[in-house]
């Protein structure tokens, strides 16, 4: 199953006003067997993960399956 982790909580993906159509923020997407694992991968890391290119860490707020 394929997981996103996201530096942004939903409150706060959903309070973001329109106008900050230009805000960045960052996810990776993984693959774990289920989310207790997922969520086991973020607490060994320090609730932080890096991205691909490991040029940011950040601190994952929200995770979600994709289907």
């Amino acid at each position: 199953m394929k997981f996103e982790f996201k530096s942004l909580s939903t409150y706060e993906e959903d309070a973001t006003p329109n106008f900050m159509g230009g805000v960045n923020y960052h996810s990776l997407i993984e693959e774990f067997d289920s989310m207790a694992e997922a969520v086991k991968y973020v607490t060994d890391h320090h609730g932080y993960l890096i991205t691909d290119n490991g040029k940011f860490a950040f601190e994952v707020r929200n995770i979600s399956l994709i289907k």
